[in-house]
């Protein structure tokens, strides 16, 4: 039997009457009559079947807006059947290449302290090159380069970009990139990207210069906020075609200060298209005290609609199948004495490897299980029934893994799934938006 569909969202702000589907990801202006009549379909449903009333509903229904409960169930099937179909691919190989843990800078609160120290040698660095080419079926390698401090081993990176040259013919690197402080992204260094260039590069802020420095610092307990930004400035001149993404992470304390580095870092590059500032929230989970700096997704919602009332664009949802290199069975996080890990949150932590490049195999059995099983939220019955499903991206595996063995209460939901009416008004100014975009 039709009713409206569970991921239809009536908005009527002022004058305008919008209808929303998540499952569609499609957005329809409409009038005042229409919007009552998808309200009250139930109503309208009892009425005589006028040739009219049928006729609104048939298309109603075509575009999504009326289903029946068995349609709906067929989204949330569908979201789960890309997301194995993704899971278990054999066609495409994914790699984050750790050539060390090792760091030049001494940030407080990095995990890197902790955990053993060493490059990746050059047997090491052949062995990973072999076990890539265990996987006879791939034919596409996505390769991130991460750390500690990846441009520390700049002479791995060219011994391992030349041997993958020569694997071309049969395997087609379609990404490369790296996530780094941005301190060592000097043209002493960046001599392997002339010749096997970056799709994508990331470097991270802490907030605006002063609070940056007194987090990212080096040894001598100098900061590094004008480095980076030199650096970022060269290389973007230098690689054109690289695409630049500025993480600025932000818990209670500095958040205000994100669209500040959002204008300062545009004004830095006014003619880069491929530029990229986002935040990095600092989440926290459900145990953390009410005076944590960590954010909840209740301040998360209220953030992001200050941000966007000072200019920061307005997203339109993506839609998602969930999944990352967790819950990928050809995607890992190889260490450097060729350990492998399915999360980089993981990384350095011995009862957290799920194997060696050395064996060519997964060998901790029970970890890959639980994040190949359980560490997708679309592999959770209870968010099956969720209207938000086909639109949430808070998919962290390692977090979900937490609340299942640790009892962390970590908050893995969509910022809008207590509150739809944010998602409501995020909706209306994307619409907004459009509409003086169009004007202009």
């Amino acid at each position: 039997m039709l009713r409206k569909s569970i991921y239809t969202f009536l908005i009527h702000r002022n004058d305008d009457y919008l209808v929303y589907n998540t499952a569609k990801n499609n957005f329809w202006r409409i009038n005042e009559f229409v919007y009552n009549f998808i309200e009250n379909i139930e109503t309208h449903k009892q009425e005589i079947e006028s040739e009219e009333v049928m006729k609104r509903i048939s298309t109603l229904h075509s575009m999504g807006i009326l289903s029946t409960e068995e349609e709906d169930n067929s989204v949330a099937d569908a979201i789960r059947m890309k997301h194995l179909s993704n899971a278990y691919s054999k066609e495409k190989i994914s790699i984050t290449l750790v050539p060390t843990v090792s760091c030049n800078l001494v940030c407080p609160y990095c995990f890197e302290t902790i955990k053993p120290k060493g490059m990746m040698s050059e047997e090491t660095c052949d062995k990973v090159v072999e076990f890539i080419k265990s996987h006879v079926n791939a034919k596409y390698l996505y390769l991130t380069w991460f750390g500690g401090e990846p441009m520390l081993g700049t002479k791995i990176m060219e011994r391992f970009m030349g041997k993958i040259k020569e694997l071309s013919e049969d395997l087609q690197l379609v990404h490369h990139g790296i996530i780094t402080n941005g301190t060592l992204l000097d043209s002493s260094r960046w001599g392997v990207f002339k010749e096997y260039p970056l799709n994508s590069l990331q470097v991270t802020l802490d907030g605006k210069k002063p609070t940056h420095d007194k987090k990212r610092i080096r040894p001598d307990g100098q900061g590094t906020f004008d480095v980076i930004m030199e650096n970022l400035n060269k290389f973007a001149g230098e690689f054109p075609d690289t695409s630049i993404s500025v993480r600025v992470n932000i818990d209670k304390n500095n958040a205000d200060e994100f669209m500040d580095v959002y204008d300062y870092v545009k004004q830095l590059f006014p003619e880069k298209k491929n530029l990229f500032v986002y935040p990095g929230i600092i989440k926290g989970c459900g145990t953390e005290g009410i005076d944590s700096p960590f954010l909840k997704n209740q301040d998360i919602a209220r953030i992001r609609d200050k941000m966007i009332e000072r200019g920061y664009p307005i997203s339109y949802p993506q839609h998602c199948i969930g999944g990352c290199c967790a819950t990928s069975l050809s995607s890992y996080v190889i260490g450097p004495k060729g350990e492998i890990y399915k999360c980089w949150m993981d990384l350095g932590k011995k009862e957290r490897e799920t194997g060696n490049v050395s064996d060519r195999k997964y060998t901790n059995m029970p970890l890959l299980g639980k994040y190949m099983l359980y560490g997708s939220h679309v592999m959770t019955p209870e968010c099956w029934k969720c209207p938000l499903l086909p639109i949430c991206s808070n998919d962290c595996a390692h977090e979900r893994l937490e609340n299942m063995e640790k009892k962390a209460d970590n908050d893995l939901c969509c910022i809008y799934k207590d509150n739809n009416e944010a998602l409501l008004d995020s909706m209306y100014r994307f619409y907004k938006s459009h509409i003086k975009q169009k004007e202009k």
